[in-house]
């Protein structure tokens, strides 16, 4: 294919906890802990190298042994890591700890991610040239805001991962600037200043008239169950689509779904399909991916995505 992407942002090492049985708050529960690389940029980076771009990667990691974990795994994927390991006395690489339920639904988590505080826009910039010639550049919003808008201001096609509620803030400025943004529905509330709406029709209407009015052009906005909503600004005016989960969908866990459905999104938008095909595509491939414990499944692949669709 030979589409070259450079993802800026955080990379971390999930600890994973799943319940046997539904969790009781308060109290020990049997179930399974595993550890893998995760980070939303570094899953970012993994579901599009899966989908057969080329990938460059810029985090922030410490030479310790999650920095080498996360360094070695990208290694074997194939995604250029373009950062080197950090060695202060404070810096270490960041852990996200998370609890799901028997059903694979998020319960809660805790994520230790100061780190990524070094990765700052004089960083960036010294990468100024590739980003500008690649085709897409894919940021989070763990990133500093001044880095963020570092970003935001070269000529580049710029996708954005809201992170959170509290991290979609700091795309707030820049909105004008993005060509996609990634958000689920409460990060989608939270930067269209909508509250008390329900993520049904007239709910995702008010919130996509909103966000375009702030400039925003394109966005995928996830439901969770529900599936997923995008639109789209063209020159006949904005349009709309709703996805809905895939039929007879098993279940595993959701860590890392919303970034394969990114990845998916482009892949498809990539290969000159249109925004509702890659919609469909892109929740083929989060399906696929909720099937397995880790952030990216490693039996993730656009064929296996093309060969489901087809089905």
């Amino acid at each position: 294919m030979g589409m070259n992407v450079w993802v800026v942002g955080a990379s971390n090492v999930d600890v994973i906890a799943k319940c046997r049985d539904k969790v009781i708050a308060a109290d020990s529960n049997i179930g399974t802990v595993e550890k893998a690389a995760g980070g939303v940029g570094r899953n970012i980076a993994s579901a599009l190298r899966a989908m057969g771009f080329d990938v460059s990667f810029l985090t922030a990691i410490a030479d310790d042994e999650y920095g080498h974990l996360i360094a070695s795994g990208l290694k074997e994927e194939g995604i250029k890591l373009c950062s080197e390991m950090l060695s202060g006395p404070d810096d270490r690489t960041g852990v996200y700890c998370c609890i799901f339920d028997n059903d694979g639904t998020l319960v809660c988590a805790v994520n230790d991610m100061k780190i990524n505080e070094h990765i700052s826009a004089s960083l960036v910039l010294k990468h100024k040239d590739a980003l500008i010639f690649s085709d897409y550049v894919i940021i989070d919003a763990n990133l500093p805001i001044e880095t963020i808008k570092a970003i935001a201001s070269l000529d580049v096609k710029l996708v954005a991962d809201c992170v959170s509620t509290v991290k979609a803030l700091n795309l707030s400025d820049v909105l004008e600037n993005i060509f996609l943004l990634k958000a689920n529905f409460f990060e989608a509330c939270v930067l269209a200043e909508v509250q008390g709406v329900e993520p049904d029709e007239e709910g995702l209407q008010t919130i996509m008239e909103a966000l375009v009015a702030k400039g925003l052009r394109r966005a995928i906005i996830s439901l969770g169950g529900k599936g997923a909503f995008c639109y789209e600004v063209s020159g006949t005016g904005t349009r709309g689509y709703e996805s809905p989960v895939i039929d007879g969908l098993e279940v595993v866990s959701t860590n890392g779904c919303g970034d394969v459905l990114l990845a998916g999104f482009l892949r498809t938008l990539a290969d000159g399909l249109p925004m509702e095909d890659a919609m469909d595509y892109g929740q083929m491939a989060s399906g696929i991916n909720a099937r397995s414990m880790v952030a990216v499944s490693p039996e993730l692949s656009y064929e296996l995505v093309k060969k489901r669709m087809e089905k």
